[in-house]
């Protein structure tokens, strides 16, 4: 790699390469498609005088991205040249109007548009050329490539046939009283033919290969036009792979699998026939990556894409869909039959002598979901389901807690696409309408969380973003099972784990609104303790984050002051000694000093009870 640049999860770089800062503006933009889809994503970006192929990929803490590294290696000469013998043509990239690199060692004008021929003398020999745009990169950076091509052999073959014309014209003329008109039209036509292929390829298009059945001088022309066609198209087929294959493992990248899979949407909705979309996730792909380095980490990633090869169906379509996530798309397979085959991938990995193991989330279209964008977040629920169960299985979008016929994925998809805070808002009101002894509760710890945030001295932007996470903290429970959520006794053994589950599934569906990013630790982590014993992930310490720890404190103080089926809330004074009690084992020292301060202080001065408190 000729260059490398690492940034935070907003985008700000914290480290890069000095050539980088050239191209700041482009790699922004390009970095900013990938944080914001979470996935691997490669392009071609320039400055005035360089050309760089770039591959940024997000790092991610479980499914939190906390950042991004993009790989460059410049497009020099010594490509463009590897290239140009391969096509055996001269070659030269371009953006706008300068030249980036050549396959010659000279530099040249460009022409102004695409599709305009012209000629030029280089090292004392005489070229046409021609610029073509560059398909599948961002338009508005104008790139291209350039064709040229020695005059003299564009034009031996008309040279070789000057002698040639000269007799059949004298011929011609002899014979003119016989076939004069014939022999006309078979010479005008072929060179008609030559002609309209030249416009087409100035279109952008490639023409139909010339049958070549004749061994004069048209035939040779015919001949030679048919090379540089195919030398050219095979060019630009190089170029483009570049955009769409995953360096390390060759397979698709995430955006030409989402083109695919957008296409095969389409194909199943016409045709009426369904497809399965597997979404295979590396377990602890960070841990293996600290224990035995990022080089062989490299070698976990293409073996497991090795085996995928070998184990699906050949008309199976395969990518690398993020950093540590692979996805094949099975038309005319049902679920039933891909966790058939996803559970063989583990036991191959196994037998590979893999370092890590994969879960596996599935779901089918259309019986899961009718549309493609709720198709990739039914297997991301089922891929959720397949982590919480410990991991290094395979689960079907019908075993996710709460899917049935009518839980189309998309629906969940649709509204939280809408892109708004009252979206989620109304999502998580649904949650609290499921159960009537905690209609309320997220209004109430937001508030609570709100005024604890402000007595801490927090910023009014801290306050207010733990406001909002207040509001958002339970939607996850909007999945969890109404046999559970509203259960009048103890839980069964494997309930818990289920409901447990909410958090996970929240942060999930809070991650599909880009506006709410800032909101997504909180929903994770408020049931993490400050031991180190709370779920879903463990967190001690500082180590959860602040805006979790202070909702861990509104949300127990709510649920011990709520009446349920089975107990009555506790008195005000006595919920806040349990809060007091539980400080430094359960939650933070200091906010929960915090947060016994001021209710203290407000009963004591207003004499009243929790329902005054947060007014």
């Amino acid at each position: 790699m000729d260059a490398v640049q690492i940034t935070d999860g907003d985008g700000a770089v914290l480290a890069e390469s000095p050539e980088l800062v050239a191209l700041a503006s482009s790699v922004k933009r390009e970095t900013a498609i990938a944080l914001s889809s979470g996935s691997e994503h490669s392009a071609i970006v320039h400055s005035d005088t360089d050309l760089y192929l770039m591959s940024c990929v997000p790092v991610r803490s479980d499914i939190y991205i906390r950042g991004s590294i993009s790989l460059f290696e410049k497009l020099g000469a010594k490509q463009v040249k590897i290239l140009a013998e391969q096509a055996g043509v001269e070659l030269g990239l371009s953006a706008g109007s300068r030249l980036i690199a050549s396959s010659l060692n000279a530099t040249f004008p460009i022409p102004p548009k695409a599709g305009v021929r012209k000629e030029i003398t280089l090292n004392g020999e005489t070229y046409a050329y021609i610029l073509a745009s560059m398909q599948g990169v961002n338009q508005s950076d104008q790139l291209g490539y350039v064709i040229l091509r020695p005059t003299k052999a564009i034009v031996a073959p008309y040279v070789e046939a000057r002698g040639a014309f000269v007799a059949v014209f004298t011929v011609s003329l002899v014979l003119s009283l016989f076939g004069a008109v014939a022999v006309g039209r078979r010479m005008a036509e072929p060179i008609s033919s030559l002609a309209e292929a030249a416009r087409i390829v100035q279109t952008g298009e490639w023409p139909e290969t010339f049958p070549v059945n004749r061994q004069d001088e048209i035939g040779v022309l015919q001949a030679s036009f048919n090379g540089m066609i195919a030398a050219t198209k095979l060019a630009q087929e190089r170029l483009l792979a570049m955009i769409d294959l995953d360096p390390l493992t060759e397979l698709r990248n995430h955006r030409s699998f989402r083109e695919r899979l957008a296409e095969e949407a389409r194909r199943c909705e016409s045709t009426q026939s369904l497809m399965t979309l597997a979404l295979i996730d590396i377990d602890d792909f960070d841990n293996v990556n600290e224990s035995v380095g990022r080089n062989h980490g490299d070698e976990v990633i293409k073996l497991i894409a090795e085996v995928l090869r070998a184990c699906v169906p050949e008309f199976s379509i395969l990518a690398r869909y993020a950093g540590d996530q692979f996805a094949a798309l099975l038309p005319n397979t049902e679920a039933d039959a891909i966790e058939v085959i996803m559970n063989f991938v583990r036991v191959r990995l196994k037998q590979a002598g893999c370092l890590a193991t994969v879960s596996v989330g599935c779901a089918e279209f259309p019986k899961n979901s009718s549309r493609e964008d709720g198709l990739i977040l039914g297997a991301e629920l089922a891929l959720v389901r397949a982590k919480q169960l410990g991991k290094n299985r395979v689960c079907l979008f019908d075993a996710v807690p709460g899917a049935d016929k009518a839980a189309d994925p998309f629906l969940l998809y649709q509204s939280t696409e809408s892109g708004s805070f009252a979206t989620i808002q109304a999502l998580a009101a649904a949650v609290d309408a499921k159960d009537s002894y905690t209609n309320g509760h997220s209004e109430r710890v937001a508030r609570y969380a709100r005024d604890l945030s402000s007595a801490l001295g927090d910023a009014s932007e801290t306050v207010d973003r733990v406001f909002r996470c207040g509001t958002l903290h339970d939607v996850g429970k909007i999945g969890v099972p109404d046999t559970i959520l509203k259960k009048t006794g103890a839980l069964d053994p494997d309930e818990p784990k289920i409901m447990q589950t909410h958090s996970v599934l929240g942060e999930l569906i809070a991650g599909k609104v880009p506006q709410l990013a800032d909101l997504l630790p909180g929903v994770r982590h408020h049931h993490e303790r400050w031991d180190g014993r709370g779920y879903p992930d463990g967190l001690s310490g500082e180590r959860i984050p602040y805006i979790a720890r202070i909702l861990a404190v509104a949300d127990t103080y709510d649920a011990m002051t709520s009446d349920r089926p089975y107990r009555k809330g506790l008195a005000h004074d006595i919920a806040i000694g349990e809060i007091e009690k539980s400080a430094g084992s359960q939650f933070d020292p200091a906010i929960a000093a915090a947060f016994v301060k001021i209710h203290r202080s407000v009963a004591a001065t207003e004499g009243v009870g929790p329902e005054a408190i947060a007014p």
